[in-house]
C-alpha cells in the first residue's frame, strides 16, 4: 500500500471524497522524531488529516498549518502540509506514552487532551491567509477535523483516520478518508450518505480488509457512483531545510549575535523543529558571514 492520495466525487458530483495512505511518511516523521507509539499515532493522524484537507482545500502552490494545542500531556502537534503532497511536523513532547484504551487501542485523546483548540491556516499563496480556530472535541483528531470543517468552513463533512502502531514502534498502516457533502447535494443525498458513513468500520479496518484506496472509496460509498478526479502518488514527508537557509537565517541575526557565537561556543548548531534535522555551521562559515553577510 503505497503512500497516495486520491481525490474523487460520487453522486453526480453532489459528494466530495479524499482518501490516503500515509504509511511511509509517518514511519519517516516518527524516525526523525524518535517518537513513543502514542506520539507517532498522534503525529500521524495530525500529517493524514493536513494532506486530506490541503488535497480538498488548496490548489497549486497553497499550504496548510495546523496548530493542535490540547491540555494532554503531548503539547503542541504542529503540521505543515501543501497541495503538492509534502507534509512535515513534529509534536512538543514525542517522549509521552500513555497506557492502552480499556478496548485496546492507543489512547489518542487522553495525549492530545479532550479540551484545547485547533487553529489551520490557509495560505493560498496570493498573500491572504485565513486563518480557523474551533475548540477540540475529544482530540482523537477525526472529530476535530470534522468539526472544524462543518464549524469554521460550514461543510458539512466525515473524517476517519486511522493508525496501527506495532509494538516495535513501527506504523504498520496509516491513512485517512474524508467525504464533504457538496453545496447542491439534497436532502436525500445527505440522507444516504449519513446511513452509509455510519455504517462504515475505521479506516484501518477498511485498509486490512480492501487494500487500495479506490476499493476503500467503494465501500465507503456504497450505492453511489465514484468517479475518481485525480490520483497522486508522490506525497510524503518533505522539509525544505537546508544548509544555505540556516547561513541565511544566522546572517539575520545580524553582526553582534554572530560575533558572540564565534567568542563563546566558536560554532553554531541549529536544529528544525519540523523535521529535527540538525545542521553546524563552522567558525570559519561564520567568519565568512561577517566578512559577506
Amino acid at each position: 500500500m503505497p503512500d497516495r492520495v486520491i481525490i474523487a466525487t460520487a453522486g453526480n458530483g453532489q459528494i466530495r471524497a479524499v482518501a490516503a495512505f500515509t504509511t511511509d511518511l509517518v514511519n519517516e516523521a516518527a524516525r526523525r522524531h524518535a517518537t513513543s507509539p502514542t506520539a507517532s499515532a498522534a503525529l500521524g493522524k495530525a500529517l493524514t488529516g493536513g494532506l486530506l484537507l490541503s488535497a480538498a482545500t488548496m490548489k497549486g502552490t497553497g499550504r496548510l498549518t495546523i496548530r493542535i494545542m490540547g491540555q494532554g500531556p503531548l503539547g503542541l502537534i504542529l503540521v505543515d502540509a501543501g497541495a503538492n503532497g509534502t507534509v512535515r511536523g513534529y509534536v512538543s513532547h514525542p517522549e509521552v506514552d500513555l497506557a492502552p484504551t480499556p478496548q485496546g487501542t492507543i489512547d489518542v485523546g487522553g495525549a492530545v487532551g479532550q479540551s484545547g483548540t485547533m487553529s489551520i491556516t490557509h495560505d493560498t499563496g496570493l498573500g491572504h491567509p485565513y486563518t480557523g480556530t474551533v475548540a477540540l472535541q475529544s482530540g482523537q483528531l477525526g472529530d476535530d477535523f470534522t468539526h472544524y470543517l462543518a464549524t469554521s468552513m460550514q461543510v458539512p463533512s466525515a473524517v476517519s483516520l486511522g493508525i496501527f502502531v506495532e509494538p516495535s514502534g513501527h506504523i504498520e498502516v496509516a491513512g485517512g478518508l474524508l467525504v464533504q457533502l457538496m453545496p447542491n447535494a439534497g436532502d436525500e443525498i445527505a440522507w444516504r450518505l449519513e446511513q452509509t458513513l455510519n455504517r462504515l468500520p475505521s479506516f484501518t479496518q477498511l485498509a486490512r480488509q480492501y487494500h487500495t484506496l479506490e476499493a476503500i472509496l467503494a465501500a465507503a460509498l456504497e450505492g453511489f457512483a465514484v468517479e475518481i478526479l485525480q490520483v497522486d502518488g508522490t506525497v510524503r514527508f518533505e522539509c525544505p531545510c537546508s544548509p544555505e537557509r540556516v547561513l541565511r537565517a544566522i546572517a539575520s541575526l545580524g553582526e553582534a549575535e554572530i560575533r558572540d557565537m564565534i567568542e563563546v561556543e566558536g560554532q553554531a548548531e541549529v536544529r528544525c523543529h519540523f523535521c529535527n534535522e540538525r545542521y553546524l555551521v563552522t567558525r570559519e562559515q561564520l567568519v565568512e558571514l561577517l566578512v559577506n553577510p
